[in-house]
């Protein structure tokens, strides 16, 4: 069966928790996210938090949650933060954000916090200067993959874009250096590839790609 079959719509508040849950095990060998949690006494829990919390925060600033289904069963998920309506709104967002990040820190310790934090600061470094959609993550369970599900969430997340007048497009950022070339022929362009943690065993380099819908400004 192929994607064509799969309805990508927002998840409803009772699929949350299960999208949550669905990021966390596609995310299991995620460099960043293994690295983040290496020295938590239970990494599934804290993987599980990470994307629970960051799904939460997406929604409180007003992103939203696609998942796909196919007869009833959720298959793939992304998290897609909309462009914030003017800079106080958007610093007010971050606030939050790193609010609800920090709780986190006696699951995840101070290193494993540092890293979700400086993998952050570096994708938004290297964004575009106009607001822009952010899918902050994108995941499909172990056996749909290879259907095309991956792609047509992050199409359904271009669409959005297109959709929205203000948006110049899409960013996202993927540790996993196989994924780059994955994205450029969906339509992104490597923007910046940044080297965050130094250590021999939990390297962990952030690949920040983006995809316009529409020109630039030049202001």
């Amino acid at each position: 069966m192929t994607a064509t079959a799969v309805t990508i719509r927002p998840a409803a508040a009772y699929e949350h928790e299960a999208a949550a849950r669905l990021l966390a095990d596609a995310f299991t060998h995620d460099p960043l996210i293994r690295a983040a949690t290496a020295r938590a006494s239970d990494p599934d829990t804290a993987r599980a938090t990470i994307f629970r919390t960051s799904l939460s925060t997406t929604l409180d600033q007003g992103g939203t949650v696609l998942v796909a289904v196919d007869e009833g069963s959720l298959l793939g998920a992304a998290i897609i933060l909309d462009p914030a309506r003017g800079r106080l709104r958007a610093l007010a967002g971050r606030v939050r954000a790193g609010g609800r990040f920090l709780r986190m820190l006696p699951l995840l310790g101070g290193r494993g916090l540092t890293l979700l934090n400086d993998a952050d600061r570096a994708s938004r470094r290297h964004a575009p200067r106009d607001p822009h959609h952010v899918l902050t993550a994108v995941g499909v369970t172990a056996a749909a993959r290879g259907r095309g599900i991956g792609r047509a969430l992050v199409e359904a997340t271009v669409d959005r874009a297109r959709a929205h007048v203000d948006s110049w497009g899409v960013r996202l950022e993927t540790e996993n250096g196989e994924n780059v070339d994955r994205y450029r022929r969906w339509g992104f362009t490597l923007v910046a590839s940044v080297r965050v943690s130094t250590v021999p065993q939990t390297p962990v380099t952030v690949h920040v790609m983006t995809h316009p819908v529409r020109e630039e400004s030049t202001a």
